[in-house]
């Protein structure tokens, strides 16, 4: 069943310093996924119709599925200090609820310019720093509150910008296949495809663009499937060691958590893979019947009840998964 969507309306606040400001920049969490860059685009490219000297930055990587949400569009700037910010006279954190998740560790919010917050994650965004917050957890993505931005904005729907916003959408929803669907995600699509995004466009670049070294990243990873929890958790690794062995990138790996996610009976599925820092990153996912959220706040990190993240800090994923099952059942009972 779906979720319930009180859809609810930007904040004047953040519509006003939008409306007013004339160089703005948007970033989006460290590491920005398909939500994330989609948005933060979508936004970019709305602004810049509104006459606003716009710029996209990251920290991190860009992820090489997602290069054509840029194609057209002045390049994001890697920002990889709040202190790079001074030049910028307002701030737009998209997908990410907290300063925090854009440089891990960061905490003194006096280093910002003025900023404010779009956001759907469940994690409460600070009440006092921002100029203003939409952030509203029901939505399936922040690409749909980012679409209620836009509409709100009057811009006009060109083919980049509704095609950046179905990529958010897509993304986070599964491509319309997991349970924060809503007849509001259904009434955006049919808006953006109206305006021209191609649905298959975006699912080819997204999903569509495997290499050979990802398909023997993927063999190698299967090897190491184990199922565990009376069937109930799947899991997978993917090493260093195995990067080397099929000649692939770390962007080879994005998705595979899907795989053990995909065996019937899985309940919740895991993927510990290196990130090329030395740590390992640790995907999870769940169905409706268990929450994720609460194990990985207990590591670090953070997400949705069907989809979070953290990372460990062991190099090898082998111990990262030994550490994770320790704590399993304690977190992974039904709801």
């Amino acid at each position: 069943m779906s979720l319930a969507y009180d859809r609810v309306e930007p904040p004047l606040a953040a519509l006003s310093a939008l409306t007013e400001a004339k160089r703005v920049l948007i970033m989006g969490h460290e590491n920005p996924d398909g939500d994330s860059l989609g948005s933060s685009m979508a936004l970019a490219r709305a602004l810049s119709q509104l006459g606003k000297d716009v710029t996209v930055g990251y920290q991190g990587r860009l992820y090489h599925h997602l290069l054509f949400l840029l194609e057209d569009a002045p390049a994001p700037v890697a920002l990889t200090r709040p202190e790079d910010l001074v030049n910028y006279p307002l701030l737009v954190l998209v997908d990410c609820p907290h300063p925090n998740r854009v440089w891990p560790g960061f905490e003194d919010l006096s280093l910002l310019p003025p900023w404010l917050i779009i956001d759907h994650h469940p994690t409460q965004p600070p009440q006092v720093g921002p100029l203003a917050v939409f952030h509203h957890p029901g939505a399936s993505s922040t690409g749909e509150l980012a679409f209620q931005v836009i509409e709100k904005l009057g811009v006009i729907w060109e083919r980049n910008l509704a095609e950046a916003l179905l990529a958010a959408i897509m993304s986070d929803t599964g491509f319309f296949s997991q349970s924060n669907v809503t007849a509001e995600s259904f009434r955006q699509a049919s808006v953006l495809v109206a305006a021209g995004a191609r649905c298959d466009f975006v699912v080819n670049r997204i999903k569509r663009n495997w290499t050979g070294p990802r398909v023997k990243l993927l063999r190698l990873a299967l090897a190491t499937l184990e199922v565990t929890l009376s069937g109930h958790l799947a899991s997978m690794l993917l090493s260093q060691a195995m990067l080397e062995e099929a000649g692939a990138t770390l962007d080879d790996m994005e998705g595979f958590v899907e795989y053990p996610r995909s065996m019937a009976g899985t309940e919740v599925a895991a993927l510990f893979r290196v990130d090329g820092h030395g740590h390992t990153r640790v995907s999870l996912r769940s169905s409706l019947n268990f929450s994720v959220r609460e194990i990985a706040e207990y590591f670090g990190g953070g997400g949705h009840h069907q989809a979070a993240a953290y990372t460990d800090l062991t190099r090898e994923p082998a111990e990262a998964r030994e550490r994770f099952m320790a704590r399993a059942k304690r977190f992974l009972s039904p709801r």
